[in-house]
């Protein structure tokens, strides 16, 4: 089995992780520039991040990778496997969609540096079926987080960044490994809807929906999550 390398989303660091890191041998989650524990100033577009990312795909030896990437990081990876096809053998892209337009009141609280954003993030990325409100460790790591890169503008650059990016589709026309579209049955961040435009545009896609979940499945099901990603990289 090919290296993993995970990639987080708008606002995270690579805890959002952790689940699977734990299951899936070779696996290594990174932190974006400017996120988590990473020193490095955050960039500003999804470009710039699929240029950093390919260096460190590369940097983690000659043998190719999988790229799995979630929401923003599912734009960063897929660029990444476009631009990089020698050094990625297989693609995930977990809630993702073929546009990730960002609602205009989130943009306007992330850009204030205003902690609101962060409640709005949370309340749009969990269901109540899959437990919101229930005292797990996750909720609250995840929550602070997110106030945190609200407050010191991170946030406000990811959501520039996923909102502006208009190479979904191109990128996805130059892919040419296997790529699965992970996707919730009941995200209202990215709709599994939003996705079909991608995987059309691929040229060997294939779609999992995980039910009962919303945007944050490897952390709601991290189970269901892990074993969709073991039948997918299971096959030849």
């Amino acid at each position: 089995m090919s290296s993993i390398l995970f990639v987080h989303a708008a606002g995270m660091n690579r805890r959002s992780w952790e689940h699977q890191t734990e299951h899936f041998e070779e696996a290594v989650a990174v932190d974006l520039p400017g996120h988590g524990n990473s020193p490095a100033e955050t960039l500003n577009s999804i470009s710039d991040y699929a240029d950093w990312l390919g260096e460190t795909a590369r940097q983690m030896g000659p043998s190719p990778v999988t790229l799995v990437g979630h929401s923003m990081g599912s734009l960063i990876a897929l660029e990444t496997a476009a631009r990089n096809p020698d050094i990625v053998e297989k693609l995930i892209l977990v809630a993702t969609a073929a546009s990730m337009p960002v609602h205009r009141d989130l943009l306007a609280a992330s850009h204030a540096n205003d902690a609101s954003a962060a409640a709005m993030v949370m309340k749009w990325s969990l269901t109540g079926e899959a437990g919101f409100g229930r005292p797990k460790d996750w909720v609250k790591t995840i929550s602070d987080t997110f106030v945190e890169t609200a407050k010191s503008g991170v946030m406000a650059r990811d959501f520039y960044a996923c909102d502006s990016y208009t190479d979904t589709i191109a990128m996805a026309k130059k892919v040419r490994c296997p790529t699965l579209l992970l996707l919730g049955e009941h995200d209202i961040m990215t709709r599994p809807a939003a996705a079909q435009p991608l995987a059309a545009a691929l040229s060997d896609a294939r779609i999992v929906i995980i039910e009962g979940v919303g945007h944050m499945l490897a952390l709601e099901k991290p189970q269901e999550t892990n074993e969709a990603i073991d039948l997918f990289l299971a096959i030849d």
